[in-house]
């Protein structure tokens, strides 16, 4: 088992408003420790064998939605209607093993966000994790290091769907549960204290399970589990090997909202997977079986996504898909923390591609690589209104000592009426 450190603090009052019972950030900003960490801290369980079976899914409780709204309180949500838009981070790949200082320094810069810096559509509401929260196995021991400690600040909540890495297990460690630390700390039935939190304020999250839809003012996202798959194996939401319940779940969501929008609601539409169905990571394949159960599951359902977002490669990348008149985006961010970033594939000639790119997706749609980074960290900011969804990456530069460099990547619109994307 890792060590455990000394906690931060052994308080847990109410720091930030919300309802219900969450608490989010400890009462007194405190400063990084993660030099103190051990060897066994920081390689976690690198030398485990991995199963490389699919795990199956488990059961979302009903209603499979939970709403903002009875996580920060009415007040949090009036005063985001007032303001007339939504704003909120997203990234993927966080877990901070082998240089935890990538990790501390992306979490860091998130939480000055909402403790400083502003936005000019107000705070971030939240932060909307994209999986593989913990390396390299999901176990529940690790859970201090890589995600109470680094966000111990962030005084916001925090929702997350699972990546592999939160899924996989190991033969060689006894009585391990498939997605066992993830279910412990994100889908508890009502908010309360992990023992591993130790003296970390944070409360556990109440996600109905793995896959759920966040119901929010201004956008709905629908996130999924894509399953165990690593490197060159794709992700899986549905299918013989692991059953078809996600997929009824997907299937109803994207019914529900294509009704809502047929009467008026017109949020937007967001979609979550942490294997991206494009990536020209060198690392991991795109998962063109998750494309394919999206697609067929959308056409019946009458829908398309707004946009979709995924980690698991850990670069950034923007694609734009044409289908029909409809333009949508597809953002690959998996630079949250892990330490080892993804380069992107290099072409015929030896050099990497220049942006923008004109291809063909499987189904032989115009597909657009816009934009790649595959040399900083960072995460995504959000801000959806009643007709735009802005992203911009974030960069962070860590350094060693000081605060690290904070600097802006690739940004773009996407225009909710019309259904394109522009950029600044």
């Amino acid at each position: 088992m890792a060590a455990k450190k000394t906690a931060k603090t052994s308080r847990r009052s109410l720091t930030t408003g919300a309802a219900g019972g969450f608490v989010f950030a400890d009462p007194k900003p405190t400063p990084d420790d993660y030099s103190g960490f051990t060897k066994q801290d920081l390689m976690a369980d690198s030398n485990a064998k991995i199963s490389q079976n699919l795990e199956p899914f488990p059961t979302s409780r009903a209603p499979q939605l939970i709403r903002l709204s009875q996580v920060v309180g009415a007040s949090a949500i009036a005063q985001i209607n007032s303001a007339g838009s939504i704003v909120f981070h997203c990234v993927g790949d966080t877990g901070g093993v082998k240089e935890p200082s990538k990790q501390f320094a992306v979490a860091d810069t998130m939480t000055s966000d909402l403790a400083g810096r502003t936005y000019p559509t107000g705070r971030p509401a939240f932060f909307y994790h994209l999986g593989d929260v913990v390396y390299y196995l999901g176990q529940e021991r690790y859970y201090y290091d890589q995600f109470y400690d680094p966000y111990r600040d962030y005084a916001g909540p925090i929702f997350a769907i699972p990546g592999n890495h939160d899924g996989v297990v190991s033969p060689s460690i006894k009585g391990m549960k498939s997605l066992g630390g993830f279910l412990e700390n994100f889908c508890t039935s009502a908010p309360g204290h992990n023992p591993e939190a130790q003296g970390i304020s944070r409360t556990t999250m109440t996600q109905p399970g793995v896959y759920f839809t966040l119901d929010a003012p201004f956008v709905k996202i629908i996130g999924l589990y894509s399953n165990t798959g690593e490197g060159a194996t794709q992700g899986v939401i549905g299918g013989k090997a692991v059953g078809n319940a996600q997929l009824t779940f997907l299937r109803q969501q994207l019914k529900t909202a294509g009704q809502r929008r047929q009467g008026g609601d017109k949020r937007a539409l967001i979609i979550a997977v942490h294997h991206p169905p494009f990536t020209g990571s060198e690392n991991h394949v795109p998962s063109s079986n998750v494309l394919t159960d999206l697609d067929s599951v959308c056409k019946a359902a009458n829908i398309l996504p707004d946009m979709v977002l995924s980690g698991h490669a850990h670069l950034y990348e923007r694609y734009t898909r044409y289908l029909g008149d409809d333009q949508i985006p597809f953002v690959v961010a998996g630079m949250g923390g892990y330490f080892n970033l993804s380069g992107f594939k290099k072409t015929k000639s030896g050099a990497k591609p220049k942006p923008p790119v004109i291809t063909k997706d499987p189904q032989g749609n115009q597909l657009v690589l816009e934009q790649y980074n595959d040399q900083d960290f960072g995460y995504l900011v959000l801000t959806v209104s009643r007709t735009t969804l802005k992203c911009a990456f974030v960069t962070v530069e860590p350094k060693p000592k000081g605060a690290p460099i904070v600097g802006k990547g690739d940004s773009f619109t996407l225009d909710l009426v019309r259904h394109t994307v522009g950029t600044p």
